[in-house]
């Protein structure tokens, strides 16, 4: 992997991988801003500013900029009068049932009406507006995206980050529409764009699994933000604010915090003129708040058992709280993941030789997201053909646990998960974006020289190496396990699903 670094007098960072196969170039500019600032009451705020930021700027997306500043000088206006009247009643809009709808957002009659005089001012902001200009502008010269959607980026953890594949004649694009964006964004459409990302995280709530997963996910750290879901909590939907969200903006979105990957057919000859050009006339701010780095802390008492009550398919999750990328024993645990999953690893095969065949996979995923520089876990996941089999199932994979940690590991397994790793990163080396994308989130985490060595360091793991990392993270009082059955033995009590589906038309689902 070869690698170019370039840093421009402001702190901002351009890396280059060359590819000249093919006459495009994939371009992706990260932040290292993401879900784990989030203070309380505000989880979500980082996921909606990706939204709305791709709105459009003072010279992008307007079609009457000057009809439009008294129109968003109002909106400030009536905003700042209802955070005054939310913080003034806020004894009386605290929350103290039990079980409660989560989008009965408490309000006081005052705080409808100031709400509703902000729905209709950007209704008549709307009337001004040139929608999705920078996404119109990419497409129509030939923009490729990593997801189909008019807002190209994707928000995580410890992340934002947005993405475009683009010939190297339009390249040019790409840095005068992001370097705007960086500094002369206009929160256009901020009310439409909290109820997309609303609809985004009920969406995902719909989704039993993804009920499960998140359950999953509380139970495995006391307080750690990285497993805090990064779409947000559906009240806090109802404390966010444009003033907030400029907070975070003026702090994070600085070229001192931003790098620019950069894999295709492309020089940095060529590419360091258009940085100097777009992205070097920014100046430089202070460094970052670095409320992101917040230490984890262990569960009290060690080992956690979570018994879903509610119907989903048998299934059985070991789950062991390991490093942060960037730590020398990643690598290790990306061999061990490579070993134990897929039918042909040896959880599987162990399932299977006694006659209880299972799915099983191995990864890292947190909420969504496979790579944090904080503290993750390490996941073995079993799919069981029915809740029969599940304590046959939860044996073989805790049996599969004590292999690694006693060091009974056959060589050829090894290998063959060697190969496992060797094909799925010769996949990156053959897809710019993917790479792109890689390269940009290890550099976010620590820093992009850490990728090669991670490469070459699982490459040369040992059965030694396994060994010691298992026996020093597989450990019961570092485990969650959690099960899910078709049949529970007992339903779920009340809970906000059930009085949101109870409003709805039908059954709800």
């Amino acid at each position: 992997l070869q690698v170019q670094e370039h840093v421009l007098g402001n702190g901002f960072t351009i890396l280059l991988v060359e590819d000249h196969r093919a006459p495009r170039v994939a371009a992706n500019l990260w932040f290292r801003v993401g879900s784990m600032l989030e203070p309380e009451g505000l989880h979500g705020i980082v996921h909606f500013l990706e939204h709305v930021i791709h709105q459009g700027t003072t010279t992008l997306g307007t079609r009457d900029l000057a009809a439009e500043l008294p129109i968003l000088q109002e909106i400030h206006d009536t905003e700042q009068e209802l955070i005054a009247v939310r913080n003034r009643e806020r004894n009386r809009l605290r929350e103290r049932a039990v079980f409660f709808d989560e989008l009965g957002w408490p309000t006081t009659p005052e705080m409808d009406a100031l709400r509703q005089r902000l729905y209709e001012l950007e209704d008549r902001d709307n009337e001004y507006r040139d929608f999705w200009t920078t996404y119109k502008w990419y497409m129509q010269h030939g923009g490729y995206v990593r997801h189909t959607d008019p807002v190209p980026a994707s928000t995580e953890q410890d992340y934002m980050e947005m993405n475009m594949a683009l010939p190297p004649e339009h390249m040019e694009l790409f840095f005068r529409f992001e370097a705007e964006r960086m500094v002369n964004a206009v929160m256009r459409g901020w009310e439409a764009q909290r109820f997309t990302v609303l609809e985004q995280v009920l969406g995902g709530l719909s989704r039993p699994q993804t009920r499960f997963n998140e359950a999953i996910d509380g139970v495995t750290a006391q307080s750690h933000p990285v497993y805090t879901p990064d779409g947000g909590h559906l009240p806090d939907f109802a404390n966010f604010t444009r003033a907030a969200m400029w907070r975070i903006y003026d702090d994070y979105f600085v070229p001192n915090n931003a790098t620019l990957v950069l894999v295709g057919d492309a020089t940095m000859d060529g590419i360091v003129p258009l940085a100097e050009r777009y992205f070097g006339a920014l100046s430089r701010r202070p460094e970052p708040p670095a409320d992101l780095d917040i230490e984890s802390e262990q569960v009290p008492g060690g080992s956690v058992r979570l018994d879903w009550t509610e119907p989903l398919s048998p299934q059985v999750h070991v789950r062991y709280r390991i490093p942060g990328m960037g730590h020398p024993d990643r690598p290790v645990l990306d061999l061990i993941a490579a070993l134990a999953g897929g039918p042909h690893g040896m959880a599987g095969q162990t399932l299977a030789a006694a006659g209880t065949p299972a799915a099983v996979s191995a990864d890292f995923r947190v909420i969504h997201t496979y790579r944090f520089g904080a503290p993750g876990a390490f996941n073995l996941v079993a799919q069981a053909a029915s809740d029969g089999d599940l304590a046959t199932v939860e044996r073989a994979l805790l049996g599969v646990v004590a292999d690694l940690r006693e060091g009974r590991i056959d060589a050829g397994a090894l290998e063959r998960a060697r190969k496992r790793l060797r094909v799925e990163w010769a996949e990156f080396l053959d897809n710019p974006q993917e790479l792109a994308f890689l390269i940009g989130h290890h550099h976010t985490m620590n820093h992009w020289s850490v990728l090669p060595d991670l490469i070459a360091a699982r490459d040369a793991a040992t059965v030694a190496d396994v060994q010691r990392v298992a026996a020093t993270y597989f450990v019961s009082s570092n485990r969650v396990i959690a099960t899910a059955r078709a049949e529970p033995p007992e339903g779920s009590g009340p809970s906000w699903l059930d009085f949101l589906w109870a409003d709805l038309p039908g059954d709800g689902r």
